[in-house]
């Protein structure tokens, strides 16, 4: 009988461990603007380290750039075009004004992109204004349009 005890408050224990380690793990999920912020974080170091691989991770197959001028494979060819001709490309974004609506956001920032010859020295500043929409758990832009020379 001490033993079926024993075992029962161990059970109780190891029941109580998960919940504690569940409700740990939920406390600790990540905020969806804090998510946002970190995808586009990891973008920019993707665009400048010439992983076009990574940056086109956070975009949907069915993305739309400029009202449908660019779809999703278009821009991985011209990331990849751009990547494959300067050595060094330079990404500083502004803070982004995030708005979240459930599975879906907007994000509106400033970005100058320095490079080589496809844009001065001095670079071009672009106006985006991007959609992004929660898939599989993990934040993915779907479209995006600017003004600016791209």
């Amino acid at each position: 009988m001490f033993s079926i005890k024993w075992r029962a408050s161990e059970s109780l224990t190891a029941v109580c461990a998960i919940v504690i380690t569940t409700t740990i793990a939920a406390c600790a999920a990540e905020p969806d603007e804090a998510a946002l912020r970190r995808a586009m974080d990891e973008m920019e170091v993707a665009l400048e380290s010439g992983a076009t691989g990574d940056f086109v991770d956070y975009i949907t197959e069915d993305f739309s750039g400029n009202s449908a001028a660019l779809d999703a494979r278009q821009l991985r060819a011209t990331l990849v075009g751009l990547a494959l001709r300067h050595e060094k490309i330079g990404v500083t974004a502004s803070p982004a004004e995030i708005k979240l609506f459930g599975d879906r956001a907007t994000v509106k920032v400033q970005v100058l992109a320095t490079g080589g010859s496809w844009m001065p020295q001095t670079g071009q500043v672009l106006d985006i204004e991007s959609s992004w929409r929660r898939v599989d758990g993990d934040w993915k832009c779907f479209a995006a349009s600017w003004t600016g020379k791209w």
